[in-house]
């Protein structure tokens, strides 16, 4: 089994996927259940990160991600978002976050955790920086 590790997903869409594309393993869309992110498409893989997270990586990209997507002015400021998926990475469970951003497009950002029992890793290994973010 690999080592533990994270699986940056991403997508924008202008509206929020149709619930038939979301169960659909093979729709670049994001998925209804949180483990079916492992079987979308690779395309919308943009990062392998390590666990535990000490070098930052994986907070790095939630942050940057958060930077080009803000939320809405009428929404949490980011800080709200970064604290709660700093106490994620340290439990090293599931960041998931889905949101309408300041310019319009729907915006999920997800880092998911693996290895799951009886879901194949997305990434083949070993993983190294060469193919992580």
């Amino acid at each position: 089994m690999p080592a533990p590790h994270w699986h940056a997903y991403a997508w924008t869409g202008r509206e929020q996927p149709r619930p038939r594309d979301a169960r659909d393993p093979s729709k670049p869309v994001p998925p209804s259940l949180i483990t079916d992110w492992l079987s979308k498409p690779r395309s919308l893989l943009a990062a392998t990160f390590a666990m535990p997270d000490d070098g930052g990586h994986a907070y790095a990209w939630l942050e940057t991600q958060l930077k080009q997507h803000p939320r809405g002015p009428r929404d949490w400021p980011p800080r709200v978002d970064l604290d709660g998926a700093q106490d994620r990475l340290t439990r090293r469970t599931d960041v998931v976050w889905g949101y309408w951003s300041a310019t319009g497009p729907f915006v999920a950002r997800v880092l998911i955790t693996c290895p799951r029992p009886g879901i194949p890793c997305p990434q083949p290994f070993p993983w190294t920086e060469e193919n992580t973010a």
